[in-house]
């Protein structure tokens, strides 16, 4: 178990560029740490780098230069596959879609991610079944996504993505499918959640919500322009 004053994420003078006649600089010399238990949201306008933070951040591309290191792995230094099962076991992933499948009820949705890392079923079940009961789902276990609402759907997805316990939960603009209510409701449950320890890192474009939580880091034009903390 690492430490509280431990860095889980890392982005040391990354720069992140596309090829072009000149090359399209989007990230430009980024410096953050985000430590264990943290709850942080990463906010900027469309066209800000918020996209290719996520996918640096989540270890789904790599900077053109400087240092992306995820609980203290760095991900420069691992092949494809080590980089993949770093993301498979050490992240959870929260999108805007829920990305669930149709077919399966909540327990099996959650229960996915576990079958490829050869999880027994029983394992597999009774962690899934764990997960829905921090979300506030036990009651539709057994209920397929047809069945259940935006705001439970979403929840749904929020098991899915801490049942193999990551060091980072990673959401990107988690409330934007859902009305407000629902939206308040899915916040206050990254909220218990960070107050069990789970460290969060929300990216979003609102400025409203990113100014609620604990510590906003703002992105404008590559660069990061403000990090602030309150309590």
């Amino acid at each position: 178990m690492s430490s509280a004053d431990t860095a889980v994420l890392e982005l040391r003078h990354v720069f992140k560029e596309y090829a072009g006649s000149p090359p399209v600089a989007v990230l430009r010399d980024i410096e953050l740490s985000v430590h264990h238990g943290e709850y942080v949201a990463i906010v900027g306008p469309s066209g800000s780098g918020k996209s290719t933070m996520l996918n640096l951040i989540g270890a789904l591309d790599v900077p053109t230069s400087g240092k992306v290191i995820i609980d203290g792995f760095d991900i420069q230094e691992m092949n494809d596959a080590s980089v993949s099962a770093l993301r498979g076991q050490r992240i959870g992933f929260v999108f805007q879609t829920f990305n669930l499948i149709d077919g399966l009820t909540a327990l099996d949705n959650v229960c996915v991610g576990m079958a490829y890392a050869g999880i027994p079923r029983s394992q597999r079940l009774t962690r899934a079944a764990d997960a829905l009961d921090r979300v506030g789902l036990s009651h539709r276990s057994t209920h397929r996504p047809s069945e259940l609402s935006g705001g439970e759907r979403q929840r749904v997805a929020i098991a899915r993505a801490i049942v193999n316990e990551p060091a980072l939960l990673l959401a990107d603009e988690p409330t934007g499918n859902l009305d407000s209510v629902t939206g308040h409701s899915i916040l206050e449950t990254f909220k218990s959640l960070n107050d069990d320890g789970v460290t969060i890192v929300l990216i979003t474009h609102d400025a409203t919500l990113a100014a609620a939580l604990p510590r906003k880091v703002t992105l404008r034009d590559g660069l990061i322009v403000g990090d602030t903390t309150h309590e």
